[in-house]
């Protein structure tokens, strides 16, 4: 082997594995201290945009999850003001069949009719101010969702409701009950509230219905979510038993190779004692 001064041949490799060593190190410092595999795209570029799909996908996923629970409550609005209305009509129900019950002479009739009239009343007032976000939701408005990954047959529609009392065939003229009223006529009042709590009772169940293919919406997309994040941590994620690992390795490595360049350099004075020589 020829011994030579102007190249160190050594000291470049050694330079070389050092410069190699050092830029691994670097990496797996980078990756411990942000806690991501992926810091920029040359990291893992296929990876990167797998990653960057199922970011996507989970962002879509949580605001479809944020619909649903919206749907809930908008659904919930809605059926709690149709128990409201349940509860009046069945007072209403209750104060025909008195009236009928040939017991109530005229004049408790009447009074019988004024508690009827006050009830026709807030059943319009419940109709007029049951609102979600502003918006009338038993005036005839029916609302549709969508909630899920794909809009193709995930559609909720809420069920047209109008509760007035009109609506109901309810009417403070339709249930009177007051002496005015013969006595035959009261079997009408009752099949007419018979017929308004029927459909009271309809709508409530298909909200029930709306409001449980909600919940089974929300486990769903929560399911997705969690597996698509868990993929997603995989790519992204820094696993810090491998790289510290890697750390104490190349940390050895690096020490090795500088002590290797100071052995590199320190054989070139062995050519002094040629020349002393």
């Amino acid at each position: 082997m020829s011994v030579v001064i102007n190249t160190n041949y050594a000291a470049v490799l050694a330079r070389k594995n050092l410069h190699q060593v050092q830029r691994e190190m670097d990496k797996s410092v980078e990756r411990l201290s942000s806690g991501k595999r992926l810091n920029n795209a040359a990291d893992d570029a296929a990876g990167s945009a797998i990653a960057g799909r199922m970011e996507s996908q989970i962002r879509g996923l949580t605001m479809g999850i944020r619909h649903a629970k919206d749907g809930q409550s908008l659904v919930g609005t809605s059926e709690g003001a149709m128990q409201e209305l349940n509860k009046i009509l069945q007072r209403m129900r209750e104060l025909a069949v008195h009236s009928s019950s040939g017991v109530a002479n005229t004049v408790d009739r009447d009074y019988l009719n004024l508690e009827m009239k006050q009830l026709v009343q807030q059943i319009d007032a419940i109709s007029v101010n049951t609102k979600f976000n502003d918006q009338p939701l038993l005036e005839g408005g029916q609302f549709t969702f969508y909630t899920d990954i794909d809009i193709r047959g995930s559609v909720i529609q809420t069920p047209a409701a109008d509760m007035a009392a009109s609506a109901l065939a309810v009417s403070a003229v339709t249930v009177s009950i007051g002496g005015g009223v013969l006595q035959a006529n009261l079997s009408n009042v009752v099949s007419a509230i018979d017929n308004a709590l029927a459909s009271v009772d309809s709508k409530r169940a298909a909200l029930g219905a709306a409001a449980n293919r909600f919940n089974h919406i929300i486990d769903n997309l929560q399911n997705i979510i969690m597996n698509t994040v868990a993929s997603q941590s995989r790519i992204v994620d820094t696993d810090f038993s491998i790289e510290t690992t890697n750390l104490t390795r190349n940390t050895v490595l690096q020490q090795a190779a500088t002590s290797m360049l100071a052995q590199a350099n320190a054989q070139k004075n062995s050519i002094l004692s040629l020349i002393q020589g």
